[in-house]
């Protein structure tokens, strides 16, 4: 058979580990990459020594490099069709792959220095090419409820209502469901400025608590969070304790709704403690 080096269904970057099993055709998957970055082939065999050993070595030392090198792992007698297109002549053998063109770089088992020393070659070579890339382990995403998969459907079609009554039900479902949480908090936002004329709100200069509660959530829905909070924080400090607590729950909402590693919830919520305490 022929192996088209260099081509393959996209030039994607996301890999599912640095060191990926393959065969005749998943392959393809991933040699253009290698015009990105070098692309180490290792051709094993199941049960042998030696194979085992040099697949433990450039694991490892493909997981040292941090993404600055991908290595395809071909078992080769169950691709033959493969050991046959690389040309095999002996098991274990590591080749190396720079814009598609292979090049052996050596065969059968060797100690992890001596691997070193040719993956750092391999790097290089790659370097004076220009194949810097880098590739990086891609996060799975995690697979969706039927409770969420119906929210997010009635949020496209802006049936908000049903949307919010899907997440409080997700949520009695798993109580820890931070997804939930967060798209509770934004529909009940998308809820609460339905209908309602954002630069108006911005610009309004009332400080009653209703006035103040929907102009920081125009702010939040405009990107301007930071704003928003610093209003908030106010009407929090000059709000009677014992009347506070609404506030406060909406602190929490726009919290979830903005993202906890946001600058600006980081800083609010370090300010709102020091009032709270």
């Amino acid at each position: 058979m022929t192996i088209e080096f260099g081509k393959s269904t996209g030039r994607a970057q996301n890999v599912p580990a640095l060191v990926i099993q393959v065969d005749v055709n998943s392959i393809r998957d991933y040699l253009a990459i290698s015009d990105s970055l070098p692309v180490l082939v290792l051709f094993v065999q199941e049960n042998d020594p030696a194979s085992q050993s040099i697949l433990s070595t450039v694991k490892m030392l493909t997981e040292k490099s941090a993404g600055k090198i991908l290595t395809l792992v071909v078992d080769a007698v169950r691709s033959p069709e493969l050991a046959q297109a690389f040309d095999l002549k002996q098991i274990p053998t590591l080749l190396g792959m720079l814009k598609g063109q292979p090049a052996p770089l050596f065969a059968g088992d060797q100690s992890s220095e001596q691997v070193q020393q040719i993956i750092d070659r391999v790097l290089e070579v790659g370097k004076e090419n220009g194949l810097t890339g880098t590739v990086k382990v891609a996060e799975p995403e995690p697979e969706l409820s039927i409770t969420h998969q119906q929210a997010f459907a009635a949020i496209e079609e802006s049936n908000y209502p049903l949307a919010r009554s899907l997440y409080e039900k997700a949520l009695v479902e798993n109580p820890n469901d931070q997804l939930a949480e967060a798209g509770l908090a934004q529909i009940k936002l998308l809820i609460r400025l339905e209908g309602k004329d954002l630069p108006t709100l911005v610009s309004s200069v009332g400080q009653d608590t209703d006035t103040v509660l929907d102009r920081v959530d125009a702010l939040v829905a405009t990107g301007a969070a930071s704003a928003g909070f610093e209003q908030l924080l106010a009407l929090f400090e000059g709000t009677a304790k014992d009347q506070r607590e609404p506030i406060r729950l909406r602190f929490v909402e726009l919290f979830l709704v903005v993202g906890n590693e946001d600058p600006a919830v980081i800083k609010a919520r370090k300010n709102l403690s020091l009032l709270l305490f």
